[in-house]
């Protein structure tokens, strides 16, 4: 009973996207843009509030 308890697994580098996508999502028209660089949505033209 005097054993060490082992490590946690380590977390992985590269989870994948994350469960909420809404940041993606063009507050104008609703597209989800996957490019997250653009500074306006590719569909409307909208300018992205939280890219500007």
């Amino acid at each position: 009973m005097d054993t060490p308890a082992p490590n946690p697994p380590a977390e992985p580098a590269d989870a994948g996207e994350p469960a909420c996508l809404l940041h993606l999502v063009c507050d104008a028209c609703g597209y989800l843009d996957p490019d997250r660089g653009a500074r306006d949505c590719p569909r409307c033209g909208a300018p992205s509030p939280d890219r500007t």
